[in-house]
């Protein structure tokens, strides 16, 4: 079958991954319907669409229309999520498993072929990782969007079928243009003042482009031997957290001063959670134990079986990557959510 007759549900389109990934197998030639829930599309999607992508309204924890969503797909990468590190664990559950749980349902009854799930590399929780394989170790997950996320891996992997193939990508801290999630509120922050580290900033931690997380998700949708099988993906190229925080400071000409210790940082998140969890806040709080435990140990992981088994090869160092969100960053200059 002509790759571009193949037609590809993407979920979460409206957002930072989905988008990206919406738009990158648009551009490699194969028929995208793409999926958001808001009350109406971003001004990419609206682009997309004029170039010929199916872009729908549809709200997934729907039986109704996650059953649209499928109809006449040959393969879905499910990039739609609740991420975060502060909410009701219930919500989490809610959207990050029942609705996966539900679309691989649907997905399967309606002939699809090809289930691409975008996870997370946080499922193998914080401690000691340098060169982590996908085999382990593993540590206590310490927030509901972690196992959330690592609930609905399982699901994902035990769905493998003979015509029924599912993958699982677990992506780093992904970054590029557009990423008001989570790289541009970096960004803002440090040009308000707050531009130091915790804990000195010297772990390493795994960076990915967005531009090589979609090279990833094509490359897994033709792979046959990717079945049931999960990935790790980053650069590549290891960095610290002093290295990273520093680089985007100078970029945007302020200075790195503030310096958290780790024995100070850890009793204060959980005091601040604590306290906006009796008071009943919806707003996250400045600081988490899942912010404070990131930055505590190495998070360096191998991306040998990405590269083995589906040809990965990232293109993006992370310096040349950074500068151009910084760019992106500056020229949008868009009112981030509070």
């Amino acid at each position: 079958m002509n790759p571009a007759a193949r037609k590809v549900l993407v979920t979460g389109a409206s957002g930072f991954i989905g988008g990206w990934v919406a738009r990158g197998l648009a551009e490699r030639g194969r028929a995208v319907r793409a999926l958001y829930r808001r009350a109406s599309p971003p001004a990419f999607l609206t682009s997309l669409a004029a170039g010929g992508a199916e872009v729908e309204r549809r709200d997934l924890s729907l039986p109704g229309d996650a059953r649209a969503a499928v109809r006449g797909i040959e393969a879905v990468v499910h990039a739609a999520a609740l991420a975060s590190d502060w909410g009701d664990p219930e919500l989490f559950r809610r959207q990050n498993v029942e609705v996966t749980t539900r679309l691989l349902e649907e997905a399967r009854a309606a002939g699809c072929r090809v289930f691409v799930h975008i996870g997370s590399i946080a499922v193998h929780g914080f401690g000691l990782h340098v060169q982590t394989t996908e085999e382990g170790p593993y540590y206590p997950l310490c927030c509901p969007y972690q196992r959330t996320k690592k609930q609905a891996e399982e699901e994902v992997l035990a769905r493998n079928a003979p015509g029924f193939r599912t993958v699982v990508l677990r992506p780093a801290n992904v970054y590029g243009p557009g990423d008001t999630t989570t790289f541009y509120r970096l960004l803002a922050a440090q040009e308000r003042g707050v531009r130091g580290t915790l804990g000195g900033g010297l772990h390493l931690t795994s960076l990915l482009a967005v531009e090589d997380l979609v090279q990833a998700v094509a490359l897994a949708l033709e792979s046959e031997a990717s079945a049931g099988q999960v990935f790790n993906l980053t650069s590549g190229d290891p960095t610290t957290w002093r290295q990273l925080l520093g680089y985007t400071a100078s970029l945007l000409g302020v200075r790195p001063w503030f310096e958290l210790p780790l024995f100070v940082a850890r009793p204060a998140a959980a005091v601040l959670v604590a306290v906006y969890g009796l008071l009943g806040l919806r707003k996250e709080p400045p600081l988490t134990p899942y912010r404070v435990e990131h930055v505590a140990y190495d998070f360096d992981f191998s991306i040998e079986k990405a590269q083995k088994v589906l040809g990965f090869t990232p293109a993006v160092r992370w310096r040349a990557g950074v500068e151009r969100m910084v760019e992106a960053f500056r020229a949008e200059r868009q009112p981030l959510p509070q």
